[in-house]
């Protein structure tokens, strides 16, 4: 389940937060209803303002857990919960919800993991001045605890609770077999003040057992006008009251944008032989909606704004280029062939107002290398080009389009085909067992296995850096990638094969195959300085 509410500024407590409801709370579903102990779960209902959630009701054993700021939207179980059916109501003022909801407990399995930060952001902004401000800084983590506490510079500062993404994903696997299995996602905001502009901090999250986060940096805007809450590359400024350049303002609100949600502009235009099919851009779209990323704002996922010509705000593009027989970036005196920037940088196709603030995608026919597409790496132009495909990898299979467009802007937005594209060792491997992201030439086509076997369930998306970390020097078939699910690595028909096995089809057998967590390495500010964007 998302978290889709969002929560307002953490500022000073208002008689509106005094208001307290006349009726008990209402408590109609929790996800997921069976899980490990200390995972966050959710709660569906009513009447939760200021309400709490009471574990094992009416038994002796009866307590009040932890839950985030306010309400009993999310809370986490205890990590010594018994194995077993355990009774969950709600409580406020006014007693006790009616229904009773029981939460099934599993034999824990394995260590729990350190807490691991996916984002750094700036849920709201306070007594600014030229020099500094009081900020609510937002930190999403995985695995973090509900109690969980924000560090800045090694020092505990005061730290809420804000939302969660609960997982029922391991429910039906053994986490013990992961590398770093991941039970939730917590949303944390904490207090920072009088923090100068354009400083730089070191950010941890240090849970209940003092296990402690890798540290990351975060680095504050140099004014309250350059401010990007939510690090999507769209400064605070433009999301609310438009992006002006050359005299044309782009009104990114009426385009559904928020400056405390992570938003994606792309225009795609085509020619007329490789049209899109049209079914294909909800999902593509879903695919940054359900993505594991918690807002600055306490919701979840990535807002992809595609712009196809369907009309309202967005009626850029859609537009059917000239024919080529071939195209790629840069010039060639191949006979049919066209620059991508012949097609970029003419204003009938693209509106050059947009350059800095939208992504830009051609569906075209071929590169003439001949592969299925090309995607600037942390840039904004990428292209689709797999229309002579034929079999199982044909253009015409709105899956295979999807999985190309997902892979190729992936490329856009910092990651290469091994991993995000800074990592220091197998970051370009493809065909890797253990990475199940569209990114590895594996799930290109086919769209991604997400369970502990290599076929596909017909997902598309990136790694979330749960598998364990693989050496080609030392497999062990019957291990498999997770839940002792054992594979054919080596494709001799066995799966008892022990040793060296060559996993990810590069001919050798010398290396470490890592998933990398990707969704927590991507970049959306492809304007910046350290980008391979050339001002295009």
């Amino acid at each position: 389940m998302k978290a889709k509410k969002k929560f307002k500024y953490l500022c000073y407590l208002s008689t509106a937060l005094l208001i307290i409801s006349c009726s008990k709370p209402v408590l109609t579903d929790i996800e997921p209803s069976t899980a490990y102990p200390r995972q966050i779960l959710s709660t569906d209902g009513s009447n939760q303002f200021l309400s709490s959630v009471v574990w094992d009701n009416n038994l002796s054993s009866e307590t009040t857990l932890k839950s985030n700021f306010l309400s009993s939207r999310y809370f986490q179980l205890p990590d010594v919960a018994s194995t077993g059916n355990h009774p969950v109501v709600l409580k406020n003022g006014h007693g006790k919800s009616v229904n009773e909801i029981n939460v099934s407990v599993l034999s824990p399995s394995g260590t729990w993991p350190a807490p691991r930060i996916e984002d750094i952001g700036i849920n709201n902004v306070i007594n600014a001045t030229s020099s500094d401000a009081n900020f609510y800084i937002a930190v999403s983590a995985a695995n973090a605890d509900a109690d969980a506490v924000i560090q800045v510079g090694g020092v505990d500062i005061t730290t809420i609770f804000v939302s969660a993404i609960p997982s029922d994903f391991l429910e039906n696997h053994i986490p013990a077999t992961y590398g770093y299995p991941i039970y939730h996602y917590t949303l944390l905001v904490g207090i920072l003040e009088n923090q100068a502009w354009n400083s730089t901090i070191q950010v941890t999250v240090k849970n209940h057992d003092a296990a402690t986060s890798p540290s990351k940096q975060y680095k504050f805007a140099t004014s309250l006008a350059t401010l990007d809450s939510d690090n999507d590359g769209l400064l605070d400024e433009w999301e609310k009251n438009g992006y002006t350049v050359g005299g044309t303002t782009i009104d990114l609100k009426a385009m559904g944008c928020d400056p405390k949600r992570k938003d994606v502009l792309v225009e795609v235009d085509w020619i007329s032989a490789a049209a899109p099919d049209g079914t294909i851009w909800a999902t593509i779209e879903d695919v940054f909606e359900e993505a594991p990323i918690l807002n600055p704002d306490g919701s979840s996922g990535i807002s992809m704004h595609l712009d196809r010509g369907q009309g309202g705000a967005f009626t850029n593009g859609g537009t059917i280029l000239t024919n080529h027989t071939t195209m790629d970036f840069g010039s060639s005196t191949t006979p049919g062939y066209v620059d991508f920037y012949t097609y970029k940088n003419n204003s009938a196709n693209f509106d050059p107002n947009r350059k800095d603030i939208f992504h830009y995608g051609i569906f075209g026919r071929a590169r003439p290398n001949g592969s299925s597409g090309r995607g600037e790496v942390f840039g904004n132009d990428f292209m689709v080009t797999f229309f002579n495909f034929t079999g199982a990898n044909a253009f015409s299979i709105p899956r295979n389009q999807i999985g190309t467009f997902v892979h190729e802007f992936g490329h856009n937005i910092n990651l290469c085909h091994g991993g995000a594209c800074v990592t220091p060792t197998d970051w370009n491997e493809t065909f890797k067992v253990n990475q199940p992201s569209s990114m590895n030439y594996r799930y290109q086509f086919p769209a991604v296995s997400d369970d502990c076997d290599l076929t596909s369930d017909n997902v598309f998306g990136f790694s979330r850096g749960m598998l364990a970390t693989l050496n080609e020097t030392n497999v062990n078939e019957a291990n498999g990638i997770c839940d002792n699910n054992a594979l054919d690595f080596n494709g001799n028909g066995a799966t008892n094969n022990v040793g060296a096995i060559n996993l990810n089809g590069d001919g050798n057998t010398t290396d470490i195959s890592i998933d990398y967590n990707e969704w927590g390495a991507i970049r959306l500010d492809f304007t910046a300085t350290d980008s391979s964007w050339n001002n295009n």
